[in-house]
């Protein structure tokens, strides 16, 4: 089957408008929320998701 899987935009917490993608369960009730290194203030900081880009289709197992 497929696993629809939703493209957001996530935004870094430490205030520097640092920008990167990220992908979640299309029917996750939950935003996404990462830790990633922000190059800007050159730390490991936490991302919040702030926009759904689109939803994809990924081919998935057949088991």
């Amino acid at each position: 089957g497929f696993v629809r899987m939703t493209m957001v935009l996530v935004e870094s917490l430490a205030g520097t408008g640092h920008t990167r993608l990220a992908f979640r369960p299309r029917n996750s009730p939950t935003k996404k929320e990462l830790l990633a290194f922000d190059p800007l203030v050159q730390q490991e900081v936490l991302y919040r998701e702030v926009k759904k880009i689109r939803t994809l289709r990924k081919h998935g197992s057949s088991d």
